[in-house]
């Protein structure tokens, strides 16, 4: 084709050459704008696959969720789980089904969770991400646990937008990145509002986020939708969502416009989108064991069919992309020996997603309670955190356990401040509003014995709590160990001292000392009536539609 300077006719005809030149020019447009609006009337198919909560899996794991009644026999069948470069062939193929009207997102919790990301920043991660050609992301509560420069570094470093409406800068109250992005693909045009976690600023570590808020946003984003509708001229409008399923599922039903939902936090496992009045509403668990597909078929900015499935990544069913595992074993090259040095032996499986207590943090409290002669000892009630099976421990496990380097601290609280902070965290599980639940499980501890009775009013649920086998004292001030917690924030707290050993090197000692450990599950949480059926399927409540 000619470049217009290339176009030179003779002076007595320039002026019928140029009429004839602007006349074709507005024929064509003409043309493409009949085109354009006529495939409205059309049917247009495009797909959309996802990642959420990775929690920096870049690697194969183990990974045993709440409904896995027998995770240790299924996980000697099917082996290891995920791994970025065996999502990435998975990725590739049905991408390559529908060539040009793919889109591929990340709802968020990706940089974080796991050794290499505490010690790289979550950067493997970005690269994996980048040679993927993501289209965009939103950032999740864990993915800033890093301090601010580091998070923006990983911003910037990404080769794809990270969106966020809801994340704001106090001294501008302007978003610190774009609330929404416009992707076409497949001749739909699609608009995508991203939205971090509403509660990172009170959940997290205040001073990583410090001047920075977050929130629901939800005025912020009807008008976003609306740019997005009216002057963008979008064909579907999706939330990229970091808020949690209850939370997506009541604000779609406050904020209109929004078509589907592509969802994280709450590691829900939604084998069939809910439907939401006119929206769709998924997640695809945690890990990296899982890539989301949902196709949609559009007409008129509607849609008008869908189908949906979630795939199970079993890594000896897939072979792992070279290229992206190449990135992956750079990644992991400078720190490959101190990850694999063994420091000693599990006789029994080490997990943690539950909704009331876990080996694996029941077994964390308690080296913490017992390295500083202490009480009562926390531990966070995080979600995430890969399995270990029977026989040897290496230090990538404590990283999987403990992905922080914040140090054991010891200070103190009265009987009264830690049942308040029982009963906080209870009420985070059980509180009917989602926007008001903060946490998703019960904190973690060790040195007590609690029983709650969830038909008793907000504040006196906990029926019962002993402290070293005595009923606790209100009034007592009791030695508290914590890492990685805010509890010694609590107003009131005293004699505040940081032992500067951390966590994971704590853990890491005893299990050294001890050379074969055995956790497990006890009677340290019970709930009365023991036979309430809503609490025995709270553990489950996290597969939906299977």
């Amino acid at each position: 084709m000619r470049r217009e300077s290339d176009v030179r006719p003779r002076s007595a005809l320039r002026g019928r050459w140029a009429a004839v030149l602007v006349l074709s020019g507005l024929m064509l447009a003409g043309v493409g704008w009949l085109n354009a609006s006529g495939d409205r009337d059309k049917d247009q198919a495009i797909r959309i696959l996802w990642t959420n909560d990775l929690h920096g899996y870049v690697k194969t794991l183990y990974h045993r969720e709440p409904w896995d009644a027998d995770y240790e026999s299924m996980a000697r069948r099917e082996g290891r789980l995920g791994g970025f470069a065996h999502i990435a062939t998975l990725v590739k193929k049905l991408r390559g089904e529908k060539s040009g009207r793919t889109l591929l997102l990340d709802a968020g919790d990706t940089w974080h969770g796991t050794g290499v990301t505490v010690f790289d920043g979550g950067a493997t991660v970005v690269n994996v991400m980048n040679a993927l050609n993501y289209d965009a992301m939103a950032p999740g509560n864990v993915d800033f646990l890093f301090p601010k420069d580091v998070v923006m570094a990983r911003v910037k470093q990404a080769r794809f937008p990270v969106i966020a409406a809801n994340w704001t800068d106090d001294d501008t109250g302007d978003p610190v990145v774009k609330p929404y992005v416009v992707k076409e693909v497949g001749g739909v045009k699609v608009g995508i509002v991203g939205m971090a976690y509403q509660w990172t600023a009170k959940t997290g570590d205040r001073s990583l986020t410090e001047g920075w808020s977050f929130g629901l946003k939800e005025k912020e984003v009807q008008e976003h939708v609306r740019e997005l509708r009216d002057k963008e001229k979008v064909d579907l409008v999706l939330l990229l969502s970091h808020m949690g399923l209850p939370t997506d599922m009541k604000f779609v039903s406050r904020v209109q416009g929004i078509d589907a939902v592509i969802g994280a936090h709450t590691h829900d496992l939604v084998k069939v989108p809910i439907k939401v009045g006119g929206t769709l509403v998924c997640q695809a668990g945690s890990h990296g064991k899982n890539l989301g597909r949902l196709d949609l078929t559009v007409r008129n900015g509607k849609i008008v069919k869908h189908d949906h499935e979630v795939y199970r990544i079993v890594a000896k069913e897939i072979k792992a992309d070279p290229g992206i595992q190449k990135i992956i074993d750079g990644g992991y090259a400078p720190y490959i020996d101190k990850l694999s040095r063994v420091i000693g032996q599990t006789k029994t499986m080490i997990w943690r997603r539950a909704t009331w207590q876990n080996p694996m943090d029941n077994f964390i409290s308690d080296v913490y309670r017992e390295a500083e002669k202490a009480d009562v000892a926390f531990s966070p009630a995080w979600r995430f955190g890969a399995t270990t099976m029977p026989g040897d421990v290496r230090v990538e496990d404590v990283y999987d356990w403990i992905p922080a380097h914040g140090t054991v601290l010891t200070f103190g609280l009265t009987g009264q401040q830690i049942k308040s902070i029982l009963e906080s965290a209870l009420d985070n599980i059980l509180n009917d509003d989602p926007y008001l639940q903060l946490g998703g499980d019960l904190a973690r501890f060790s040195g007590m014995e609690v029983v709650f009775d969830i038909r008793r009013p907000l504040g006196q649920r906990f029926v019962e709590i002993k402290i070293g086998g005595k009923p606790m004292d209100p009034r007592k001030v009791y030695r508290v160990a914590s890492a990685n917690t805010q509890f010694h924030n609590v107003p009131g707290a005293v004699d505040l001292r940081d032992t500067k050993k951390t966590g994971v090197d704590t853990v890491i000692a005893h299990i050294e000392k001890k050379k074969v450990i055995a956790p497990k599950l006890d009677g340290r949480v019970r709930n009365v009536p023991e036979n309430d059926k809503p609490l025995q399927e709270m553990e489950k409540r996290r597969i939906v539609g299977g």
